[in-house]
């Protein structure tokens, strides 16, 4: 046995060094490394075998993978020049991160159906695009998705449908599971 032993890396860790981010000050968020993905990084399809691996993990690690794949999801969403888009994205994932991206998904669909329903008016998703800030840009496209009628959908009225109707997301790190 060596004198050292070197600790696992935690899944944040797994997903920096998929995407070629340095590890070794620490981990950064996942929008973080979602943002240098969606930045038409060339390492795409080893990060998204990593979501892949994690998913076949439990607690933590598949948390993690399903916090990536909705902030992909809707940084993905805005059809923003330079970045990838869902349909780039598609064809590079996994038989656990297919499933995974459709629960993300039917999930964020019905968060838009009850707004439409209950009469939520959803902002304009070209409000998105006057973020010049990068830190700010990067929590914003994370964490609002950009819909195909030029509305968009965010993370406030997740919340407000998640405490109206008593349903949080399964498996989403940043919300409460029971």
């Amino acid at each position: 046995m060596g004198l050292f032993r070197r600790r696992s890396r935690t899944p944040v860790e797994r997903l920096m060094a998929a995407a070629g981010l340095p590890t070794a000050g620490g981990e950064v968020p996942v929008r973080d490394v979602v943002m240098d993905v969606v930045r038409r990084n060339r390492r795409v399809a080893a990060v998204l075998g990593v979501v892949e691996e994690l998913l076949a993990e439990e607690g933590a690690a598949a948390e993690v993978a399903y916090d990536f794949i909705e902030d992909l999801q809707n940084a993905a969403s805005h059809g923003t020049d330079g970045l990838l888009t869902v349909e780039e994205l598609l064809p590079l994932r996994g038989p656990r991160t297919v499933e995974a991206w459709e629960t993300v998904d039917r999930f964020w669909a019905t968060v838009v159906a009850w707004c439409d329903e209950t009469g939520v008016e959803l902002e304009p998703a070209e409000t998105l695009g006057a973020v010049e800030n990068p830190a700010l840009r990067s929590i914003m496209w994370t964490t609002c998705r950009s819909l195909p009628d030029g509305r968009r959908v965010r993370l406030s009225e997740v919340v407000r449908y998640e405490l109206a109707v008593g349903v949080p997301m399964v498996g989403i790190g940043h919300r409460q599971t029971e």
